[in-house]
């Protein structure tokens, strides 16, 4: 019988290393292409091209706060999907462990877990210990038999703090909330109060 396993660290101090348990390995190697992108979210980010997809990400959004009130994963927030590719530009990857890491403005707000009732598991995490939750790593994309199978998710929010916000997608083979340094994307949201101020997109990983 498998077990669900399913943390929720808050307390970038407690963290030393992943539990060797939590270690995946893969038979693919690392000859994979990482592709994130924001998911327009059925047309809710309208200045997200609508066929966003890890086959063509579209990278940049400008967004505004959601309310304190809502909660998380927030009604503004903004949903960031990515998955491994191989050279035939198949969704590929199982059990291979990746994590989408934060930085700049706002926080990860949602880590779902990747198979509901299965053995896959996830950790969001807040690393750097300031309050906010930075890093959600996930043992193997979704796959639950609905939309969205074959491929990692989390959500990302805030609530008033102005700025750029960069969040790094990649493996992470240790679990230790940290990517890897290769097979890496990223994706940048600029927050405001209306949601129409920022810059076009760019890398800083």
């Amino acid at each position: 019988m498998t077990k669900k396993l399913t943390l929720a660290i808050t307390c970038g101090a407690l963290l030393v290393a992943a539990p060797a348990a939590l270690s995946y390995t893969s038979s693919y190697g690392d000859n994979l292409r990482a592709a994130s992108y924001i998911n327009g979210d059925a047309g809710k980010n309208a200045d997200v091209d609508p066929n966003s997809s890890c086959y063509r990400p579209d990278q940049y959004d400008m967004q505004a706060f959601s309310s304190a009130a809502s909660g998380n994963p927030g009604d503004k927030n903004v949903h960031n999907d990515a998955c491994f590719l191989d050279g035939a530009g198949n969704k590929v990857g199982k059990n291979i462990g990746a994590t989408f890491q934060s930085s700049g403005t706002g926080y990860i707000s949602a880590c779902p877990d990747p198979d509901g009732a299965g053995p896959a598991i996830r950790i969001l995490r807040d690393l750097n210990g300031d309050g906010r939750n930075d890093s959600c790593y996930q043992s193997s994309y979704q796959e639950k038999g609905i939309a969205g199978d074959f491929e990692y998710h989390a959500r990302v929010n805030n609530t008033g703090m102005a700025g750029s916000q960069y969040v790094k997608w990649g493996m992470d083979r240790d679990a230790d909330g940290r990517i890897d340094g290769y097979n890496a994307d990223s994706i940048k949201v600029d927050w405001s109060a209306t949601g129409t101020s920022g810059g076009s997109f760019y890398s800083i990983w």
